[in-house]
């Protein structure tokens, strides 16, 4: 399983704090490039996109 995919689903029911962590990883990740962070905030944030 990609680190990728981990990450989009530890933010399936993750809440404010947990969404924060998860992103942060996620944006120091090297193997995460910005397209894949950028899906993660949507997921993390589905109502602001």
């Amino acid at each position: 399983m990609s680190d990728f995919q981990e990450y989009y689903d530890a933010l399936e029911e993750a809440g404010p704090k947990m969404k924060e962590l998860v992103l942060d990883r996620a944006a120091n990740d090297s193997e995460i490039s910005l397209p894949e962070l950028q899906q993660l905030v949507r997921r993390a944030y589905p109502e602001q996109a």
